[in-house]
């Protein structure tokens, strides 16, 4: 039988606050039923009942009380009100969840470094700081969405993803003297999920590919989880080894060579334009495909050369983001392509997951049309180039040597010489020190020799980190 409703709750509400009632009486309500206080199974007073011993409007009450619903903290019975939802207990107290400490590997890198906060200090982080994106324009962006017609915030998008916003990044390309039609774009969940589906539509098992070694750590897995024979060509300050190109092509034939032109990931190295050129031309000889992975050409420099362009799409399968200089949580990425390649991929993506959100893509066209995202560009570029010319010299300090001189973007990719630990052994201390390092070997095909780490530019400048490799 269900206990009476109390007749009155004291609830300790703040008018003069930025903090709407709604979220005041829903964590009250939420304090008490943590304390104790107000128990499973225990019937809450009525929506009028705590609306008028609290002077508050009916709808706040009904709100909050729908909130706690939805966190499963109350039960809404048709016909008699909320009550406290059970809890599970063991031993008469509440049961709480408490998980293993994070392996420092690359399950744990790839599927819980986004959701562990238990590491203070994520001088490995693959993403920038909030404070470094464009939040004001992004709170534009949204504004507008709230206020455009319910439809357009409900219905199934466009296969090939929003129209304005593809036409805009066949105008972007264009900065680059990349001519194309908005036939040859599609909007993708990210550019994560636009290499998976080229990976699809283009590969079988047993396929052999290219990637640059070092390389993004996710495609090296992709590509794994795919069945397909991976050899890595190796990454140099100016690009990569494009002799060793050619012979690992004219040895093993791969299909496709996949391969960061603009401040690479881990390295942070781009191309030059003699290497560019040395690329296009041996994927003509030797015929593969190029997938061209510039999710951070906006962070780069106006000189650096884009493979795309230059070969005009011929052999060239563009890969683009905007997670790097709006925000991470848009998951909103593209790839630019060959006509009748990009209405493969699309078929394939519409198997796959079926269209995009468009109110993603929206908030994406949104913030890149409201006037202020090319200046937010400028000043993040000069913030990172600051960033990261500090950090190599910090670095260089402490006993670990610089891939390359500072050219801007998120990442430095630095090496200890002459350590007898692995990067894995000093990334599991640094954990235990409160310190989130990525070993170099996630990001490599195979064991390398050197302890090496990627070093995000917005959160490794710490004394505790330097600290750290001075113990070493």
């Amino acid at each position: 039988m269900a206990k009476p409703a109390r007749e009155a709750l004291q609830l300790q509400l703040h008018r003069n606050t930025a903090t709407r009632l709604v979220e005041q009486v829903a964590a009250e309500l939420g304090r008490l039923i943590d304390a104790g206080e107000l128990r499973s199974g225990e019937r809450l007073p009525s929506v009028r009942q705590l609306a008028h011993s609290h002077d508050i409007g009916a709808s706040t009450v009904v709100e909050a009380y729908e909130q706690l619903v939805a966190r499963g903290l109350l039960q809404a019975r048709r016909g008699a009100g909320f009550f406290v939802a059970a809890r599970a207990t063991q031993g008469g107290a509440r049961a709480v969840f408490t998980p293993h400490e994070p392996a420092i590997d690359s399950a744990w890198l790839l599927s819980q470094m986004f959701a562990d906060d238990r590491v203070p200090i994520k001088a490995g982080a693959g993403w920038l700081p909030g404070k470094w994106l464009n939040d004001e324009g992004l709170h534009q962006a949204e504004r507008r969405i709230i206020r455009s017609p319910g439809l357009q915030q409900v219905a199934y998008g466009h296969p090939f993803g929003y129209a304005p916003l593809r036409q805009l990044i066949a105008q972007f390309l264009g900065n680059w003297a990349l001519e194309l039609s908005i036939d040859q774009v599609l909007t993708t969940h990210g550019a994560t999920q636009a290499l998976d589906l080229v990976v699809r539509t283009m590969t079988q098992p047993g396929d052999t590919v290219m990637i640059d070694d070092p390389g993004y750590c996710n495609l090296i897995a992709m590509l794994r989880l795919a069945g397909l024979n991976v050899i890595g060509v190796p990454r140099i300050p100016g690009g990569v080894d494009t002799e060793a190109l050619d012979a690992l092509a004219r040895q093993h034939r791969p299909k496709l060579f996949f391969t960061t032109s603009v401040l690479q990931n881990p390295t942070g190295t781009s191309y030059t334009p003699a290497c560019a050129m040395r690329v296009l031309q041996a994927a003509e000889r030797h015929g593969f495909w190029v997938v061209e992975d510039d999710i951070f050409r906006e962070l780069g420099q106006a000189t650096d050369p884009m493979l795309a362009a230059l070969d005009g799409l011929q052999r060239v399968i563009y890969v683009g983001s905007f997670s790097k200089t709006i925000a991470p949580s848009l998951r909103v990425g593209f790839v630019a392509c060959q006509p009748e390649l990009a209405r493969q991929i699309v078929h394939t993506k519409m198997i796959l997951t079926l269209t995009n959100s468009e109110i993603n893509e929206r908030l994406v066209h949104n913030v890149l049309t409201e006037g202020h995202h090319r200046r937010h560009v400028q000043t993040l570029n000069a913030t990172l180039l600051n960033a990261q010319s500090t950090l190599n010299a910090r670095l260089a300090e402490v006993g670990l040597v610089p891939f390359t001189a500072p050219r801007g973007g998120m990442f430095t990719w630095a090496t200890l010489e002459g350590s007898s630990l692995s990067a894995r052994e000093i990334a599991d201390r640094a954990r235990q020190k409160g310190i989130w390092l990525a070993p170099g070997d996630f990001f490599r095909l195979n064991t390398p020799e050197q302890a090496s780490f990627r070093f995000n530019v917005g959160f490794a400048d710490v004394p505790e980190l330097f600290d750290f490799f001075r113990t070493l």
